[in-house]
């Protein structure tokens, strides 16, 4: 029904929006909030004041079925001609990681709390400026009885460097000011879940109908530079790798696959755009997997490491692959190439444990303001020789050559909180996860 009153088409200049109604309805509907919100003032142009530019964005949002639901028009500043010191000075605004959000989630499932997702309408137009800022007239609705004003803005505006920091400002003091209350929960937990964004992405790139596949890489794929290769549309081919990136936040069995392939977003080839498109059709077919934290259940920190010795084709560095659970609850992963080269697989797998260690004692920070106190921290590793290592730090001929980033004070921190386990017998669940990260799956994974 919405599709029948609004435009399909997304204009690129303003020219050709100010000759479609609908266009013009959702340009106008924009500066009304303006209005509502009271974010600028039509002043004559002061002198020796920098004026920074507008411009128009004109995106269509759909829905599910790819059917145009909204057409939105957003006004933004062109922040790049700011000047520091002058129109801005603080612009830093803390950004909550993703696993940060995973961490809290787990957390809302484990106490039976009801989450609730809010989006704020024109966010950043709420953000009180503290600077003085001078901004053009909107192309297409300059005020005619006085087209040499300007406006300054006493809210932020979409652009400007510092209207993250603004927004945020007024949000933690409402936040603050704000008491929240904790719902029980009713339903067996929490299940995150991004089909929507892949149906959208298979649509983008026109393989809504291509015919799905069991794995996203085949076992033993080996991913080579090229050179002779016939060359593909580098903005396409890095486009599709941002989308696969974005989607690895509740998509960890594409991790390693999507990670091999940037690799060669310089100069990708056929060969490397065969493989991306596989990981395509691989979520042809599972875009209804996701994360499900159910309630009830655990919530003991436990971590999981292995590495693949040597299995870059172009620099022959290892790749490291570690999993972080609380409880049942897949909370964090990473799937990187190493920085140094390897010369031992005890060696790749140690370098993998210490990636692995890092990312335990950010969380372990991290839950302390859950109220949650965590000691010997369970790390499992499946090399009896890196686990040597790790309870031992004696440098000797066989490990002197390993970059040493702790002091052996440090290390001696470390051990009291950390505790490097074996990895005699691991449940199948945490196998698939881990040697997900680490090399190509030899099956589809079980929902």
């Amino acid at each position: 029904m919405h599709d029948s009153f609004l435009s399909k088409i997304e204009p690129t200049q303003v020219f050709e929006a100010l000759v479609d109604s609908d266009w013009v309805s959702a340009m106008q509907e924009e500066l009304n909030q303006f209005e509502a919100l009271k974010v600028w003032r039509l002043v004559p142009k002061p002198e020796g004041k920098t004026v920074i530019g507008t411009k128009w964005v004109f995106k269509n949002k759909k829905d599910e079925d790819g059917v145009v639901i909204i057409n939105k028009a957003r006004l933004v500043a062109k922040g790049y001609r700011q000047e520091e010191g002058i129109d801005y000075d603080e612009t830093y605004a803390p950004v909550a990681c993703i696993e940060a959000i995973r961490m809290f989630l787990a957390y809302a499932a484990h106490k039976n709390f009801t989450v609730f997702q809010m989006d704020v309408k024109t966010a950043f137009l709420n953000g009180i400026l503290k600077e003085e800022v001078y901004v053009s007239q909107p192309e297409g609705f300059v005020n005619l009885d006085k087209p040499d004003h300007v406006y300054i803005l006493d809210k932020a505006l979409y652009g400007l460097k510092q209207a993250p920091r603004a927004w945020y400002d007024v949000l933690s003091k409402f936040l603050v000011k704000s008491g929240f209350s904790k719902v029980k929960q009713l339903s067996t937990g929490i299940f995150i879940n991004q089909s929507k964004y892949i149906l959208d992405i298979l649509r983008k790139y026109k393989m809504e109908d291509c015919k799905s596949i069991g794995t996203p890489m085949a076992p033993g794929t080996k991913i080579h530079v090229d050179p002779s290769g016939t060359s593909v549309d580098l903005r396409t081919y890095r486009g599709m790798i941002g989308s696969l990136m974005y989607l690895t936040s509740s998509r960890p069995d594409i991790m390693f696959s999507t990670c091999l392939c940037s690799r060669y977003q310089a100069a990708p080839k056929e060969s490397h755009l065969a493989v991306v498109k596989r990981i395509f059709r691989y979520l042809k077919g599972t875009a209804d997997l996701g994360l499900w934290y159910p309630k009830d259940t655990g919530f003991q920190l436990t971590a999981y490491s292995d590495a693949d010795h040597a299995g870059c084709m172009l620099d022959r560095k290892s790749t490291s692959g570690h999993v972080q659970f609380l409880g049942d609850k897949l909370v964090s992963w990473a799937s990187k190439k190493q920085l140094c080269v390897s010369t031992s697989t005890a060696e790749a797998e140690y370098v993998a444990a210490a990636s692995c260690c890092s990312q335990v004692l950010w969380m372990r920070t991290q839950l302390r303001d859950f109220g949650f106190k965590y000691d010997k921290i369970p790390i499992y590793c499946d090399s009896k020789s890196a686990i040597a290592i790790s309870a031992n730090p004696v440098q000797h001929t066989k490990t002197k050559h390993i970059d040493v980033r702790l002091s052996a004070k440090a290390f001696e921190l470390i051990l009291k909180i950390i505790s490097f386990q074996s990895l005699k017998v691991l449940c199948e669940s945490f196998e698939k996860i881990v040697i997900r990260l680490k090399k190509a799956l030899e099956r589809r994974p079980s929902k």
